[in-house]
């Protein structure tokens, strides 16, 4: 009998052992409101992206990759929980005091924690900046990161650590004086811009205030180096970081060592710095052999934010940006590397999204996957090269609404859905919109009048698909 047990509990810790041999490191890196030509090997000019560019072409590069949303925080809960707007709540963009992403949601942070993960949130979050809705909350391990856009400013309710970095002349008292001039104005952001600390951001972690005001210009290298420490304090379990860059979101920052260096401006100057950075990880994990059994997924949480001009990427051949379901706003760059699972050298026009991101890695890392309605497809076969086409429909948001969608290359929005909030120069549709969006990828021809059995066949698949929320 005793021979039976050591049997038994031996062969348990081979599976185990095995289980967490074949589970891959995944890295998941979201930037923020880069445009779909804002890499070189997406057409862009004057922004060179060497490391990226190698990144996609050791994996696949999604040609027709969409976010769930086209502003910030809808786009990042879409992509951590698997879910529409519509399904988790979040239908918009949080700022500081407020309530953030429901913690019934599940994140893909929790799944792989229950997985045997050591998980890691770095970087922009924008989910909720109270210690109920940060990524600690949420099945994250460890947290440091800005706690929601670079533009935006510190919360009367944020609490500091006992050892803070104070930047720009501040001083502990400062710093709350700060927070109560944003509690006088009820965070109206006009009287805090008056004020002269909008854009001054603080830096968390954990649920805490660790440095105030950001030092900006430095992040994009904190980042990497906090992502690169958090593998080495965890030799022993699979690892999960979500590495979310402030920017190129507005505010721009470079440091010394890339400003005025790139033939794109200021804008182009933090593009490549981030390039850089991303390629001192990939380089980290090349040397210490954790390459090829990491999972690296490079997006952007949607597109360029066009009124900025300058300081706004391009999303060119497709039109408009960020706050709009044009293709400008919500097809973004896509990159998924696994050296030793997914087939390198890959171009995909296949329809694929950041709903998808949590059915694949869970199939990946062998997670249990919630026991929730989700809209992504695990995207397995398609990143191995064993499937050819997919035929998904992708859900259009808009607000608390289901707003449109593309299924092959057709796309249907409904009237005074193109646009949401302030978009820099795109119109709104009084009326529906049909576009072929593989012959008309800037979106200039309705054929809504000429192509009545297409509206009708995409408006069945909408009303479908309402019916399941």
């Amino acid at each position: 009998m005793a021979l039976i047990f050591r049997f038994i509990a031996l062969s348990l810790f081979v599976v185990c052992c095995y289980a967490q041999a074949t589970q891959p490191n995944v890295v998941v890196i979201f930037t923020d409101d880069q445009g779909y030509a804002d890499l070189s090997g997406y057409g862009a000019e004057k922004i060179k992206t060497p490391n990226l560019d190698a990144l996609a072409k050791s994996g696949v590069q999604l040609n027709s990759f969409y976010v769930a949303s086209s502003v910030c925080s809808a786009s990042r809960a879409a992509l951590l929980t698997g879910r529409r707007p519509v399904r988790n709540g979040v239908t918009g963009v949080y700022f500081p005091d407020r309530n953030g992403m429901k913690q019934s949601e599940v994140t893909i942070a929790e799944v792989l924690k229950n997985a045997g993960y050591a998980t890691a949130a770095i970087g922009k979050w924008h989910l909720g900046d109270k210690p109920q809705t940060l990524p600690t909350a949420q099945g994250f391990d460890y947290y440091w990161g800005v706690p929601f856009s670079n533009d935006m400013y510190i919360g009367h309710t944020h609490q500091f650590a006992q050892q803070v970095k104070f930047n720009q002349g501040y001083t502990l008292e400062k710093a709350k004086r700060d927070q109560q001039i944003v509690k006088k104005a009820g965070n109206k952001r006009a009287l805090i811009k008056q004020a002269g600390i909008k854009e001054l951001v603080p830096i968390f972690e954990g649920e805490k205030i660790v440095e105030y005001p950001a030092e900006q210009a430095s992040l994009s290298r904190r980042f990497v180096d906090k992502t690169i420490n958090f593998f080495q304090q965890n030799p022993s379990q699979p690892v999960f970081v979500y590495m979310t860059p402030a920017m190129p979101h507005v505010p721009l920052f470079a440091s010394p060592e890339f400003k005025g260096k790139s033939a794109g401006g200021l804008y182009g100057d933090t593009l490549e710095e981030l390039d850089f950075h991303i390629g001192r990880l990939v380089d980290y994990l090349t040397r210490t052999n954790k390459r090829d059994n990491t999972l690296i997924i490079f997006a952007s949480d949607n597109g360029p934010w066009l009124g900025y001009k300058d300081h706004a990427g391009s999303a060119k051949p497709y039109s408009h940006g960020k706050f709009t379901n044009y293709e400008g706003g919500i097809r973004v760059p896509g990159i998924i590397s696994w050296p030793s699972r997914v087939k390198a050298n890959q171009i995909s026009q296949q329809v694929v999204t950041t709903l998808d991101l949590m059915p694949t890695i869970a199939y990946y890392a062998k997670a249990s996957l919630p026991n929730k309605v989700l809209d992504g497809h695990n995207l397995a076969e398609l990143l191995e090269g064993k499937q050819g086409t997919l035929s998904n429909p992708h859900f259009l948001s808009f607000k608390n609404k289901v707003a449109g969608v593309i299924m092959g290359d057709w796309k249907y929005i409904k009237p005074m859905m193109a646009v949401y909030g302030k978009s820099g120069r795109a119109p709104n549709n009084k009326q529906a919109l049909l576009f072929n969006i593989k012959n008309d990828p800037a979106e200039q021809n309705n054929l809504l009048q000429q192509r009545p059995d297409k509206v009708q066949q995409l408006q069945r698949l909408i009303v479908a698909y309402e019916q399941t929320l």
